[in-house]
């Protein structure tokens, strides 16, 4: 293999450890969610996820931007072997996160009740809310540890830290919340209430997320002490020279954040706005009470959300490996590679995101059967009707990551207003004037990812000269997936009679689900050798494939 299919495969590899480590903490995520859910219920887990959406817009301010930053100007310099600035980066970044996340965690512990009851208007959400302010700083310094490692060229301690943070998160978050939904309970047979048993419960699910952050914090510090040596020497070969300035590196790590900050704070009060706004909707023209809002809320966020963004987790991981390797070669000039680079990376995300989405759009009702105790069907719709989400959220995260590693730092931050405001109009218009309550929230949604995309490719488009390539990347494999659920939909119910057994019917009739989709992407010649050559043990796999004379 070429030292052009090498740097391909570098960010893919990569990517590929981190997607690995993301479906894993994806997974514990959605586990541990199911003994929560029927713990403290769907009203608890309203009041989890609105104590999540203005605390997740304030985390952005001191975690989400930064560490792309410092990936991004860390491989910079280490691509121009100026070892010594590029922990120059790194300090200040540090710095910088330490004053940001003291600042933001403490608006969110000393400001919890104006949020919850004024913002939100969900008060009794103050409790989940208040346990998540010392949570944002403890981020915000991971944050800077996993960027410097991921600017160093590996993923490997970021999909560690994050796989033992979703551990210690789940553990504790179902004690703490079973604990404190007693409380609760005892609390509202005292004073004649009966919410502080969910609210309690909901403020026990946010100490797992405290707890695991410092879990995750531990673990990179630990290795930080053990990569120093290695850095040092590193700096000790440094020849460049000149040493840039903290002050100048402070000013480049904010005005490189600012732009991803401003986007993806966009993506998350998007959410935030959406609560609220379907909220006072609701209780203010429809009438519904406070609890039952919460409760189809709940539903929304952590049933539908929670399924749909288990796949979406690949391209989330492919995008924060791109950044930095897109970036080098940037620099570099190297626009032939990136186009290569781009195109594979899409085709990657798209292959993995369009079969998922059918896949669970199929399955929807023996999946949420399975995973949780009360299952309606508002439940069973949002995901069979919602899985669109899965492919458009998936190519709208790659977009964005791929506009951020070739110096269009602003545009994700432009389409993702315009698409913001849109998204608003049409939220409005579904759930305000049209009685489609959750459903009117679901079209809006996948409505701001659609335009994104549509924006996002323009950009790239037009900045590259680039144009996608259509029929491996999307149609092909749609063909491949329509053929693949419908053999899926046949599978499951042909073995459930024979087992009597959902999970067994599930696992089965996915593992062959699989192994068609697979095949049907050879058969139509999807994939080929060097696609092979760009993945972890591609090679092996490869020759099995032509072993049974498939390629």
């Amino acid at each position: 293999m070429g030292k052009r299919s090498k740097r391909k495969s570098n960010f893919i590899v990569q990517g590929t450890i981190l997607a690995a480590a993301g479906l894993i903490v994806r997974i514990i995520g959605l586990i541990y969610r199911i003994p929560m859910t029927n713990i403290i219920g769907d009203e608890g887990m309203g009041y989890y996820s609105f104590a999540f959406e203005p605390y997740s817009v304030m985390l952005l301010l001191s975690y989400h931007g930064l560490p792309t930053a410092v990936s991004k100007l860390t491989a910079e310099r280490n691509g121009e072997g100026r070892f010594r600035n590029s922990f120059r980066v790194f300090q200040a970044a540090m710095l910088l996160a330490i004053l940001i996340g003291a600042v933001t965690g403490a608006i969110i512990y000393f400001g919890a009740g104006y949020i919850a009851g004024g913002l939100n208007n969900q008060p009794m959400s103050v409790y989940a809310l208040k346990v998540l302010g010392p949570t944002i700083f403890v981020l915000a310094i991971m944050g800077i540890l996993r960027g410097y490692f991921q600017g160093m060229g590996t993923m490997v301690p970021t999909a560690v830290s994050q796989i033992f943070e979703a551990i210690a998160n789940a553990i504790i978050s179902v004690v703490a919340a079973s604990y404190l939904f007693a409380e609760g309970k005892k609390y509202d047979l005292v004073v004649n209430t009966s919410s502080h048993a969910a609210a309690y419960g909901a403020a026990g699910g946010t100490m797992g997320t405290f707890i695991g952050a410092l879990v995750g914090l531990l673990f990179l510090i630990f290795v930080y002490f053990m990569f120093k040596p290695m850095l040092s020497r590193q700096m000790r070969k440094d020849r460049t020279g000149r040493k840039e300035g903290y002050g100048r590196l402070v000013n480049l790590l904010v005005m490189t954040s600012a732009p991803i900050i401003l986007s993806s704070v966009i993506f998350n009060v998007s959410t935030t706005v959406d609560g609220a706004l379907f909220s006072s909707i609701m209780q203010g023209k429809y009438k519904m009470a406070e609890d039952a809002v919460a409760s189809l809320w709940g539903i929304f966020t952590n049933k539908y959300k929670i399924m749909i963004m288990v796949p979406v987790a690949i391209a989330t991981a492919l995008a924060t490996s791109i950044v930095p390797d897109f970036s080098e070669d940037m620099a570099a000039g190297n626009k032939g590679r990136l186009v290569s680079k781009i195109h594979h990376a899409i085709r990657f995300t798209m292959m993995i995101a369009i079969p998922s989405a059918i896949g669970l759009s199929v399955l929807a009702k023996p999946v949420l059967t399975m995973l949780f105790h009360n299952v309606s069907d508002v439940d069973i719709n949002l995901l069979r009707f919602g899985t669109i989400a899965v492919v458009v959220y998936s190519l709208s995260t790659i977009s964005n990551a791929v506009l951020q590693g070739i110096d269009q730092m602003k545009k994700p931050v432009i389409h993702a207003g315009i698409a913001l405001v849109a998204h608003l109009l049409i939220l409005g218009i579904m759930v305000g004037i049209f009685p489609t309550s959750i459903y009117g929230v679901l079209v809006s949604y996948i409505a701001f990812a659609v335009i994104i995309c549509v924006l996002n490719a323009i950009s790239i488009q037009a900045t590259l000269t680039y144009r996608q390539e259509y029929i491996r990347t999307f149609l092909l494999p749609t063909i491949a997936s329509v053929l693949m659920g419908v053999a899926v939909y046949g599978a499951y119910y042909g073995l459930y009679l024979v087992t009597k057994s959902n999970l067994w019917a599930i696992l089965l009739s996915i593992l062959a689900g699989v192994l068609l989709y697979f095949i049907l992407l050879l058969v139509f010649r999807c994939l080929n050798e060097e696609d092979f050559y760009s993945i972890p043990m591609g090679r092996k796999l490869l020759a099995i494939i032509k072993l049974f004379h498939l390629m």
